[in-house]
Order: structure tokens, then C-alpha cells, then sequence
């Protein structure tokens, strides 16, 4: 097959990670598969050395604007697919053209747009926003019909778009993600520190803030417990939102902002953890869950669909707000150690089934359906 990959979306979090494990994997199943792909030069530096099938464009759409993208996606990324003779096009990008030259593969990674609360979220936001919200919600549905096949990360995200647009149920396939290989080859062992580690960027669906407001409660059962957190104080208004209430609740100096971290120091951090949260509310998949369940690293996470279909039995759950709910998790966590070895153990047994090599075959297949 010639393959086209387009990865807009593949800058930070989940979405550059699932591109750095994905792509090797299919230069590896597929050596002879000629692909060119679209990336953002940081990206393309990331990767490990590709078959000569393999070219690499350095490409920066997100750049552009929404107007600047909008108008390269549906005009230039045809004439490039159509100059490369491409038998598909896969994109990570959200959107595809909605006139393409060949099958289209669009992975729908964000399952933001797919709630409600997300658009009573943006409903408080400027006109801009609101208006371009909306023009890029228009633009993902239409893309969600224009796409020969679409790619899911979980069955809960499938049902997420599906439940919206069920015409386009019946063309979601899902290929469940994997997790990098040190978190397969790092083993989490209980720590003697009193370290809670919440791991992941600080966005609109990021429950940061519920994790912190536990801190007090928490301090007065195990006086050294203290909160990491990824990310800066200043990475975004979440960040500085669970800053300032760790400053108003007058624990500031147990919340610990470790700042941009490589995949190698966040395995560091959940195998010095004594446990990882994973506070949100919406999720397609959810990567630190999947990394700390690889690593065998006992885990609380949002109960959500999403989450659960990742977790299963081997994480405990909390109920998504709510402050006690997730203090109760935490707290069964540091008080019977027992009971926390033997879910470690569930953990790392579950996390075997996160796979990058099995992703690659699961999308090359989705891709097979599209060329027909």
C-alpha cells in the first residue's frame, strides 16, 4: 500500500505519544509499504530510523490558524495526496478532506465535543471561542462522514461518536493503544515515600483541583503525604486554577509541579510514587492509567467508561467531582498495603495488554477495509 499519514493533532500528550509508538511498528509489519509522512520537524526528530519506503515532510498546519489549516487541509493535502499517488490517507488530524483522492482513515481521539459538559464548558467562553468551537465541531462531523473507515482507541469512544452520529457507527473500528516499551520494562515496587502522583497535561477535562482539595483531609491521617503533579503552575488557567487552591487551602507546599517531563522521568515518578491518579472526567482512552497499570503502580482513575474499559478490575475508581469519593480511593490505597500489593500485581498482569505492535496491526487492517 502507499499511505499517506497526516498528524496535525500529534504535538503533546496522547496523541504524540500514540504516533511515536505507532509509527515504527507499522514500518515494521509492513516493510514494504511505501509512506510518506506529514509531522512536525520535533516529531519526525523522535523517531528511530524508518525503512527507505518511509519519507518524512516536515509539516507545522497548526501554525496556520483554524482558518490557515481549514484551507491546507481541504485544498493542499489533496494535491499532495494525489502527487504521491496514495492508495489512503490516515489522519490524526481530527479532520480529513472532505474531498479526497483516495479512502480516507480519520482516528477520532478527542472525545471532548461527544459531551455535553464540554459545551456548557464552552458556553462561558468568549464569542470567538464559541464560534470557532463550533466551526470545528461542524468540520469533525463532517470529516466523521466523509472518512471511509474511523478509528477508535476504545469501545467507549466508539460508542461516544456513534451515540452522536449513528450512521457513523457501523465504520468505527477500534485498535486499542499501547504504551511505550520502558513502561513495560520498568516494575513499580512499593516506595517508601508518601508521594501521589497525578500525571497528565492540565486541560479542560483534568480534574487536578478535585485531587488537590483531598490534600487536607489526607494530611490528617498520613502527615507526609504530598501531591506531584506533571506540568507547571503556569501551563495553562487549570494549572493556575489547582495552584491557587493549593494556596488557599494551605498546602501549597505538598503540591509539587514537576514540570515537562520525557516519557523515561514519568515512569521514574510512578515507580517512586506510591500510587498515580488519574482525576478527569472525560476521557478516549486514557495513556497514564494504561502507562501506570504496565508498570504494575496500584492506580485510581475517573469512573468513566473509558477508564473502566482500561482499568477493569485491576484500579480502584472514584465518582468523577467528587472531592470525598476520590479521598475515600486514596485513602484505602495508603491504609491496607496488602490489599494494594495484591491489585499491583492485577495491575501489571492487565497492563501486558498494552501494545504498540498490536495497535499497528489493528489500524494497518483498518486501513486494508478502506482501500477495499
Amino acid at each position: 500500500m502507499r499511505i499517506l499519514i497526516y498528524t496535525p493533532a500529534a504535538r503533546m500528550g496522547g496523541a504524540r505519544t500514540h504516533v511515536l509508538g505507532l509509527v515504527p511498528e507499522l514500518a515494521a509489519i509492513a516493510p514494504t509499504d511505501e509512506v510518506l509522512l506529514l509531522a512536525q520537524p520535533d516529531l519526525l526528530a523522535d523517531l528511530p530510523p524508518l525503512p527507505s519506503t518511509w519519507l518524512l515532510r516536515a509539516e507545522q498546519a497548526h501554525t496556520r490558524g483554524f482558518v490557515g489549516r481549514l484551507a491546507w487541509e481541504q485544498r493542499i493535502l489533496p494535491r499532495i495526496t494525489r502527487r504521491f499517488r496514495a492508495d489512503v490517507l490516515l489522519s490524526f488530524g481530527s479532520f480529513v478532506p472532505l474531498r479526497s483522492p483516495c479512502p480516507t482513515v480519520l482516528e477520532a481521539g478527542n472525545a471532548l465535543p461527544f459531551t455535553r459538559a464540554y459545551w456548557q464548558v464552552i458556553a462561558r467562553e468568549s464569542l470567538r471561542v464559541q464560534v470557532e468551537e463550533q466551526a470545528r465541531w461542524a468540520l469533525l462531523r463532517a470529516s466523521l462522514r466523509a472518512a471511509g473507515r474511523v478509528l477508535a482507541p476504545t469501545r467507549a469512544m466508539r460508542q461516544d461518536v456513534a451515540t452522536r452520529m449513528p450512521e457513523v457507527g457501523p465504520k468505527i473500528d477500534v485498535a486499542l493503544w499501547g504504551v511505550a516499551s520502558i513502561f513495560h520494562r520498568v516494575r513499580w515496587s512499593d516506595p517508601s515515600g508518601d508521594a501521589v502522583l497525578g500525571v497528565s497535561r492540565h486541560g479542560i477535562n483534568k480534574e487536578f483541583d478535585v485531587l488537590i482539595a483531598t490534600l487536607p483531609h489526607l494530611r490528617r491521617r498520613y502527615r507526609g503525604v504530598r501531591v506531584v503533579l506533571t506540568g507547571s503552575p503556569g501551563e495553562s488557567r487549570w494549572s493556575r486554577r489547582s495552584a491557587g487552591l493549593a494556596r488557599q487551602l494551605g498546602v501549597g507546599e505538598h503540591v509539587c509541579f514537576a514540570g515537562d517531563v520525557p516519557n523515561a522521568k514519568v515512569a521514574e515518578l510512578i515507580r517512586e510514587a506510591r500510587l498515580l491518579v488519574f482525576p478527569t472526567w472525560c476521557e478516549s482512552f486514557g495513556l497514564p492509567l494504561a502507562e501506570a497499570l504496565a508498570m504494575g503502580a496500584p492506580a485510581v482513575a475517573a469512573d468513566i467508561p473509558a477508564c473502566r474499559e482500561v482499568g477493569g478490575d485491576a484500579a480502584w475508581y472514584y465518582t468523577p467531582g467528587d472531592v470525598d469519593s476520590l479521598a475515600a480511593a486514596i485513602d484505602d490505597l495508603l491504609r491496607f498495603p496488602e490489599a494494594t500489593a495484591a491489585m499491583a500485581h492485577s495491575a501489571y498482569e492487565r497492563g501486558k495488554m498494552f501494545d504498540w505492535r498490536e495497535n499497528a496491526v489493528a489500524v494497518r487492517q483498518t486501513l486494508q477495509k478502506a482501500v477495499g
